[in-house]
């Protein structure tokens, strides 16, 4: 896969970063994977009623073929194991 061509990646929506500290999942069905992250946070309502009421919101959902969460663990896998600091990296998608 090293002689394989990418077409260049853009932002044209500006796409935020997205804070997720709690609970993860990973869901497969057939080809495709789905991520399901979370962030805890205190429910508004409760709030206001005087109580804290922690609740786990899912803050993103990612749905992706298994081919390309492969590459996503091979990548985690190279980046974490490294003694140096990790330089900024990205996984290869499957193409087909």
């Amino acid at each position: 896969m090293a002689n394989q061509s990418f077409p260049e990646a853009i932002d044209p929506h500006s796409v935020p970063e997205t804070l997720c500290l709690g609970r993860f999942n990973i869901s497969i069905v057939g080809d495709l994977a789905t991520l399901t992250f979370t962030h805890e946070r205190p429910d508004a309502t409760a709030l206001f009623e005087g109580r804290v009421d922690v609740k786990a919101v899912v803050r993103a959902r990612i749905v992706t073929t298994v081919a390309n969460l492969h590459e996503f663990c091979d990548l985690l896998i190279r980046l974490t194991q490294s003694s140096e600091p990790p330089a900024a990296a990205s996984g290869g998608a499957t193409r087909h």
